[in-house]
């Protein structure tokens, strides 16, 4: 897939990513089982046997360990992993119609554990310029995303909202120790078909969490 930039498109989903949408984002703490969770940061999440059955969590990538199990738990599913490193998913959902246009829009999840690997897990990715640094490149198809609205949520959910510069680099200010959690979102001129179901666009929407440390 190539990227190209539909900046009415982007700008609309982040409004309604802040008010309505739902996000994917992992969590892990230290060697521990990552944590998958599917809803609102810092507010309601989906719980088994409802909505968060929809998210299969098949596809994690984990360069540095090995994935040993799955365990779907009461508001989150649980994986367990053997190793060190960060992990990653990739969450591909059923085409449905978009929000904001006449089309349809397949949203394709994807979420990262952890900074310390400089270099692209996935599609669309904040990468870290030095391992557990602050500055970041966000890369869609390894290349550079200028302009670019990044949404942070700190250790207490509160948002802020940065942009990339034109190198696609974007520095988070981490002023309190504990979890961040940063959003961003591209919307591909791609279409297809999945199950049968035709698409005219894809939508990439990325979550990246790690801990802060002071």
């Amino acid at each position: 897939m190539k990227c190209r930039y539909l900046l009415i498109s982007v700008f609309f989903f982040f409004c309604a990513t802040s008010a309505t949408a739902h996000n994917v984002w992992l969590e892990r703490d230290g060697d521990g089982p990552a944590r998958v969770y599917f809803g609102h940061i810092g507010g309601m999440l989906e719980q088994h046997g409802g909505r968060l059955d929809i998210i299969k969590a098949e596809e994690v990538l984990f360069p540095q360990g090995v994935v040993i199990s799955h365990a779907r738990l009461t508001d989150h599913i649980s994986i367990k992993l053997r190793g060190e490193g960060d992990v990653a998913l990739i969450e591909a959902m059923t085409p449905r119609k978009s929000r904001t246009a006449e089309e349809i829009v397949r949203t394709i999840f994807l979420a990262r554990a952890g900074r310390s690997e400089t270099r692209p897990l996935l599609a669309l990715d904040l990468v870290p310029e030095i391992s557990e640094g602050n500055v970041f490149t966000l890369l869609c198809d390894g290349k550079p995303l200028a302009a670019t609205k990044v949404k942070v949520y700190d250790p207490d959910h509160k948002e802020q909202t940065y942009i990339t510069d034109d190198s696609g680099q974007v520095t988070l200010e981490t002023p309190r120790p504990g979890r961040y959690i940063a959003l961003a979102a591209q919307i591909l001129d791609q279409g297809g078909e999945v199950n049968g179901a035709g698409y005219q666009k894809t939508r990439y929407s990325m979550a990246l969490s790690f801990m802060a440390v002071q």
